[in-house]
């Protein structure tokens, strides 16, 4: 049964209560996550995580270790049944991508930040909207999906590797591997939630790192977009 059929009239279908509380969760950490950007964007933890992400592979080694290692304690505290552990793998997540997007805010003007978090938020909350209602609306099985991202964040990679060593042009490619990553990713946990394959929160915490991850290289495109037009 789909999320927007029903068991009743006027009864809402359990599978639709699932993916609302997924939806949910997923918009509340998001939505938690934009807000401690922009706060640490106005702190010395922003030059800090400046000086982090200039360097591609130390920006990467501490994404990996924020981010990545977040979302391995948080899956790892669900599957134990620590709701503490799982806490803490959220919360260096969030931080994670607090310390990314705050860096990336910290070398424009604050009267462009919020302009541009709002932006971002918009174009990035249509991206949802439009991978979600093409995998709703098809029977199409986006399984292998997972594996098409850990494959575009690989190319990512190995292209910022050589960009970094030849010609930092090459790095812009890196950068629509990871973001066609990031929505392979979201497609792939989106169909997850469709068929049902994880629990509520590992769901909902799966859509929030794909969808933060969109966000964060939406942010930077707007930030070149504003910066351009107001030059």
């Amino acid at each position: 049964m789909s999320g927007i059929e029903y068991d009743a009239p006027g009864v809402e279908s359990t599978a639709s209560r699932s993916v609302s509380r997924i939806a949910g969760i997923g918009a509340g950490l998001v939505a938690l996550n934009i807000v401690l950007m922009l706060a640490l964007s106005y702190t010395p933890v922003a030059g800090l995580g400046a000086a982090l992400f200039r360097n591609f592979f130390i920006g990467i080694a501490t994404f990996v270790v924020t981010v990545g290692g977040g979302y391995w304690l948080a899956n790892t505290g669900i599957e134990k049944g620590s709701m503490g552990l799982a806490g803490v793998g959220v919360a260096l997540s969030q931080f994670g991508y607090a310390l990314l997007g705050s860096a990336i805010l910290f070398r424009v003007a604050s009267s462009m930040r919020v302009t541009a978090l709002g932006i971002t938020a918009v174009v990035t909350g249509i991206i949802t909207a439009v991978v979600a209602v093409v995998v709703f609306k098809t029977d199409h099985s986006f399984e292998r999906w997972q594996l098409y991202s850990w494959v575009c964040f690989g190319g990512g990679f190995l292209v910022g590797a050589i960009g970094f060593f030849v010609n930092p042009t090459i790095m812009l490619a890196a950068g629509a591997l990871f973001l066609l990553g990031f929505i392979v990713d979201l497609t792939y946990e989106i169909w997850a939630v469709r068929e049902s394959k994880y629990g509520d929160l590992r769901s909902a915490i799966g859509i929030y790192i794909a969808v933060m991850g969109v966000f964060i290289h939406i942010l930077q495109l707007v930030l070149r977009v504003l910066e351009m037009l107001d030059a």
